[in-house]
């Protein structure tokens, strides 16, 4: 009996294509992994970030033998719960999945290989205990040859059963041997070459966005024929983090490996930092090699940008596949949307008291109540002449990074310096939201940004900007920024819809949830004068009045009248 299989089948286990099956031909020699369009095993470019973009490959060596490799990785494979270290044996029926959290599959066949079945074995299996009737047993004549048949066959036993315990034993003693002697340590570092001050907290967490923005990664092989004992793995920080311990393992076995992660503490003073400095971080490696004490250290620099900086990504110009690449970071965006901000909040309460009528227009208040603060939070902006300021940010190379960086001011910033770009006033809109108790999101569009909400399954949106600038024409009132916004937010999603990667959006609760926490800033008695001073403005021509133009919305979208 035979039969050829004809397909890869591949079942999706966990992701975003959790429950599909994807079948790909059998003649095929390799099936390619990764986010990349290229591979042939493709994950969702834009949210299974975990996933590298050329992540791995199965590789076909017979038509009933493969392999799966992974190709270094940033999170890893894993193949039924056991990472991957070079080349393993995949057989049909594996779970296979790509970081400890990502997304997974189960590798088959259609059909499956035709395996004859295993010769059939003897096994001496003692007989169950059995009730005996006593009343029917009869006696045999007892057999006399048996017993010296009993001791001659005795000897023999033992002498294998000796013998089995002395090759046993032997065996051992060349396995402990093989072990013997000194390991000799091989270590790779991944290193972050630029960390962002705002996004501290993002760092400091191993479970923020699965743990892909990690301080430094190291890669611990065991190149030597014995163990290495007592492997501990510290780091520091001059001016920012004492010597830590980062990991502590018991042994890496000859050809061993072992991955450390770092994710640093980082102080939160690093948040007043407003220049951008070299620093050095150094790791330290202590372990023992056939008894003997012995140590690795290694020192590089890194990118201490100021708290302003916002870099677009962190991925490696030779390692860039297209615009998802270039905005690698745009999820640490987040870290900017300061609601917890003393000054924001105040801020927020200044515009319900004054223009709002002291109404909390936040959860609960329905749509048109979440509309009304958008068009409040705009005409907060209005009428203290808030000036829209467009500037490019700066691309340049950090280490082999090539990316743009750009200066952001805070919410608190914008709000006290009355200008802002069209990010910065996202932020700033955000934020009061996010105070307010709403769910607010970010869309990103090719040169642009503005702020919306999401209520009751809904999306809204307002253009921020609309508050006008130097050669921008017009002030735009409230109905008509709100409109310019749900215009914008159409097109938004009908390009989305589209698959064009260059329009994305944030949903700021949603990382907050997935650890993107913002940066602590402190109070300030000056700032909080300054908005005093830009409250005084909100009550010039009296409360923000929503109810007639309210008549021109229907279904969070703009009725022409």
């Amino acid at each position: 009996m035979s039969q050829t299989t004809e397909k890869y089948v591949i079942r999706y286990t966990n992701g975003v294509k959790n429950s599909q099956v994807e079948e790909f031909d059998f003649s095929k020699p390799e099936l390619s992994i990764g986010r990349d369009t290229n591979n042939d095993i493709q994950f969702d470019p834009e949210t299974e970030l975990i996933v590298s973009r050329e992540h791995g490959k199965i590789v076909k060596k017979a038509d009933d033998c493969f392999i799966i490799v992974d190709n270094g990785s940033r999170n890893g494979t894993f193949v039924n719960g056991k990472k991957v270290a070079g080349n393993v044996l995949l057989q049909p029926g594996d779970e296979v999945k790509l970081g400890e959290n990502g997304p997974a599959f189960i590798f088959d066949l259609d059909p499956k290989p035709y395996r004859p079945p295993l010769p059939t074995q003897l096994v001496n299996i003692p007989p169950a205990t059995t009730t005996i009737n006593v009343e029917s047993f009869k006696p045999r004549p007892v057999q006399h040859t048996s017993k010296w048949m009993y001791w001659l066959a005795l000897p023999l036993v033992l002498l294998i059963c000796g013998g089995g315990t002395l090759w046993k034993g032997g065996r051992e003693k060349n396995v402990v041997a093989k072990m013997a002697g000194e390991g000799e340590m091989d270590v790779k570092i991944f290193p972050m070459q630029a960390v962002m001050p705002a996004a501290y907290k993002v760092y400091a967490n191993p479970m923020a966005l699965d743990g892909r923005y990690y301080f430094s990664k190291l890669v611990i092989d065991n190149k030597g024929g014995g163990e290495l004992k007592d492997v501990k793995v510290e780091y520091t920080v001059p001016g920012y983090i004492a010597w830590t311990t980062a990991s502590e393992i018991k042994h890496i076995l000859p050809k061993g490996s072992a991955v450390v992660t770092i994710y640093p503490q980082f102080p939160q003073k690093v948040t007043e930092k407003t220049t951008e400095s070299a620093e050095r971080v150094q790791i330290r490696i202590t372990y023992l090699s056939d008894g003997k004490p012995e140590k690795y250290e290694k020192a590089y620099t890194f990118a201490m940008l100021s708290r302003n900086d916002f870099l677009y990504t962190n991925v490696p110009a030779s390692e860039v596949r297209g615009v998802a690449d270039q905005e690698d970071n745009n999820d640490l965006a987040a870290v900017f949307v300061t609601p917890q901000d003393p000054i924001v909040k105040y801020y927020a309460q200044q515009i319900q008291e004054k223009l709002l009528g002291g109404e909390t227009a936040g959860v609960g208040g329905g749509d048109r109540e979440a509309i009304r603060l958008m068009m409040g939070v705009y005409e907060a902006t209005r009428r203290t002449h808030m000036v829209y300021s467009s500037t490019d940010g700066i691309w340049g190379p950090i280490g082999d990074i090539q990316s743009t960086k750009q200066k952001v001011r805070l919410p608190r910033e914008v709000i006290t310096g009355n200008t802002g770009l069209c990010i910065e006033m996202s932020f700033l809109y955000a934020s009061v939201f996010a105070a307010a108790g709403l769910e607010p999101v970010i869309f990103f569009i090719p040169g642009h940004a503005y702020p919306g909400i999401r209520y009751n399954g809904n999306y809204y949106a307002i253009e921020a900007t609309a508050v006008g600038g130097e050669g921008l024409g017009n002030i735009a009132n409230p109905m008509q920024a709100f409109e310019k916004g749900m215009k914008e937010l159409k097109e938004f999603f009908q390009m989305v819809q589209q698959g064009d990667p260059r329009y994305t959006m944030i949903d700021i609760n949603a990382l907050n949830k997935r650890g993107v926490q913002q940066m602590e800033l402190a109070d300030d008695a000056f700032l909080r004068t300054k908005v005093d001073e830009m409250a005084a403005k909100f009550a010039v021509g009296g409360p923000f009045v929503f109810a007639d133009q309210q008549q021109q919305v229907q279904d969070g979208q703009p009725v022409q009248q």
